[in-house]
């Protein structure tokens, strides 16, 4: 008897603290609820942006998650930027997402000699997330932080057409090979 009260408390209190962290995972993912494209989220975030606004309904997103601190994403910013200048006639928004507060990044940019020629959106933790969780590849444990970064997506007409994680040359000619296929 007095051993049965102790485990029965200490499984109550596994419990709450499972049910708490469904709870918040759902939270989480349960903003962007009633979605039909995968790209909605993105879309209703950038209509929610004053400076984006107009540029909601592009054909095909390329959006790119990064971080100031990880150095595979500053060693890509060139190569990202020659695609925007190669695409910008199209009907293509770049645009990359961070979890960063926007006075750290415009600071960190501001030192930089390769300035990013794509949209940021900052501090968007709930995008980012779900934006990890579009990986096709199962052996990633989403809702994990940080995911592996940089990570870039494209998105054409409501698809998820191409996901890769980490930077590599390689990388950037796939994103170019497929846009330029499309365009």
């Amino acid at each position: 008897m007095k051993l049965k009260y102790p485990i029965l408390i200490g499984l109550v209190f596994i419990a709450l603290v499972v049910l708490n962290n469904e709870m918040a995972k759902l939270q989480k993912y349960n903003y962007y609820r009633g979605i039909v494209r995968i790209d909605d989220p993105i879309r209703q975030e950038l209509r929610n942006n004053k400076l984006l606004s107009d540029e909601a309904e592009a054909k095909t997103l390329v959006i790119n998650l990064w971080a100031t601190w990880c150095g595979p994403c500053q060693k890509e910013i060139p190569e990202l930027n020659k695609l925007v200048g190669k695409y910008e006639s199209e009907d293509i928004l770049f645009v990359s997402v961070t979890s960063e507060k926007e006075k750290d990044v415009l600071a960190w940019i501001e030192l930089q000699k390769n300035e990013p020629e794509y949209f940021q959106m900052f501090e968007n933790d709930r995008l980012l997330s779900y934006l990890f969780t579009l990986n096709p590849d199962k052996n990633i444990k989403n809702g994990r932080a940080p995911q592996l970064l940089p990570t870039n997506l494209i998105i054409h007409e409501g698809k998820l057409v191409y996901f890769k994680t980490g930077y590599s040359e390689e990388n950037i000619q796939s994103m170019d090979s497929l846009l330029n296929s499309i365009y």
